[in-house]
């Protein structure tokens, strides 16, 4: 994809983002308070960048590609800071539940052996049967599949369940 304009004006956003990139580079490449974030983008543009920024000279340093993400961040925030909301803030609006929720085949075999699952573990913990670390390593594996077939189903027993749950972690 080729952004469709004149060289002149192509040269002075180049210089521009360039600029923008040094600036934020100088002020912000030794601040610590960085988290680690996985975001999936197409290859073809991670490979394009990073050779941009090879190109440009920001791979010097080790992070720097990090840096000038940031920084092309940071542009596009301040540049759309004063932008009024949307009124479509998604481009595809969630499905709305209609009805009562009919579960699938799949779907009635999953809430039953999670239900079975759950109930074993947190009968296990309330009556101290078991090894209390292995019960708390079952009950943490089990929790986010509980928790999504209950996202899903809206089971009452589930539910009950993993306010129980609630109590043990």
């Amino acid at each position: 994809m080729k952004r469709v304009c004149s060289n002149d004006n192509n040269d002075k956003d180049k210089s521009l983002l360039i600029n923008i990139l040094i600036h934020y580079l100088i002020e912000n490449q030794s601040k610590l308070d960085r988290k680690a974030k996985t975001y999936s983008l197409r290859n073809e543009i991670c490979e394009l960048f990073y050779f941009t920024c090879r190109k440009l000279g920001l791979l010097s340093k080790r992070g720097r590609v990090n840096v000038a993400l940031e920084g092309l961040m940071w542009d596009f925030i301040q540049s759309h800071a004063d932008t009024p909301p949307l009124i479509q803030t998604t481009l595809f609006p969630p499905k709305q539940k209609t009805g009562k929720f009919e579960p699938n085949i799949a779907q009635k075999l999953e809430m039953k052996l999670v239900k079975r699952d759950l109930a074993n573990i947190l009968d296990a913990l309330e009556q101290k049967r078991g090894h209390k670390d292995f019960l708390d390593s079952r009950l943490r594996d089990i929790l986010p599949k509980a928790m999504r077939v209950y996202g899903d189903t809206r089971d009452k027993d589930i539910q009950k369940m993993l306010e129980k749950a609630e109590a043990w972690v």
